[in-house]
């Protein structure tokens, strides 16, 4: 198995007008959507993604030994690559809903350091989970806060503009900026336990692994709602 593959087939996606924004929608492998290009265009987009089959995403600097390469092929995953930092994610058909946004350097939501550039993402959406849950939604408003589980595992971790139901990770936030752009990138699961998935795939004892069952258990939740509610909440409360 090759443990990170190149692209895979093109997604087929509509881009439509959204106010402000260009709202696209992709559909493909997770390889091809990390890969896809900036806009041409300077002005607002937001990318929702809908993956084809399951992947494991590696954060860009983690190497992909951390992976049990004979357990992701067993089970048919693909070992990805994104080009923005953070922990690793397991994606799947149905299983997230995963938005990049992307603003241009001459808009007003552009800020020059990481925290603040993020943090409008985490107001969005906490709105929106706010809209599913009755419990207590806050965002993070500081740096990287992780220990090793919050290193190796996207859900396990804190980092700015991440978003959390009664104390638990349900919204996962990385970021990838050049000159002209930046790029945050977005996921909530659709599911009670994220992570186990991603657990199950990696290279580690029978004793690391249980402990990161429960680590994942008790730090990230996710949404018990399909797709389309919450992607509807999204795009309906883009900033202006």
């Amino acid at each position: 198995m090759d443990a990170l593959p190149g692209l895979q087939a093109p997604s087929i996606g509509l881009t439509e007008a959204g106010g402000a924004w260009t709202v696209e929608h992709h559909h493909g492998s997770a390889a091809f959507l990390h890969r896809l290009d900036d806009p041409v265009r300077a002005r607002r987009v937001v990318r929702i993604f809908e993956v084809d089959s399951p992947a494991l995403v590696l954060g860009s600097a983690q190497p992909a030994d951390l992976v049990d390469l004979d357990r992701a092929d067993a089970a048919g995953v693909a070992i990805v690559r994104r080009r923005s930092g953070g922990g690793l994610v397991f994606v799947a058909t149905g299983r997230q809903v995963w938005a990049d946004l992307l603003v241009p350097r001459d808009d007003r939501l552009w800020d020059d350091d990481v925290v603040r550039a993020a943090a409008w993402v985490g107001r969005l959406w906490a709105t929106v989970i706010g809209s599913f849950t009755t419990e207590p939604v806050t965002v993070h408003g500081g740096g990287m806060v992780a220990d090793c589980w919050g290193r190796l595992l996207c859900f396990a971790g804190t980092g700015p503009a991440e978003v959390f139901v009664a104390g638990r990770k349900i919204v996962g936030v990385s970021q990838r900026r050049s000159r002209s752009w930046i790029r945050v990138q977005s996921m909530t699961p659709l599911r009670a336990a994220p992570g186990l998935d991603a657990v199950e795939l990696l290279a580690l004892s029978e004793v690391e692994r249980a402990e990161a069952r429960s680590v994942t258990a008790a730090r990230a939740t996710g949404l018990r709602t399909g797709a389309d509610a919450v992607v509807e909440s999204l795009l309906a409360n883009l900033p202006h």
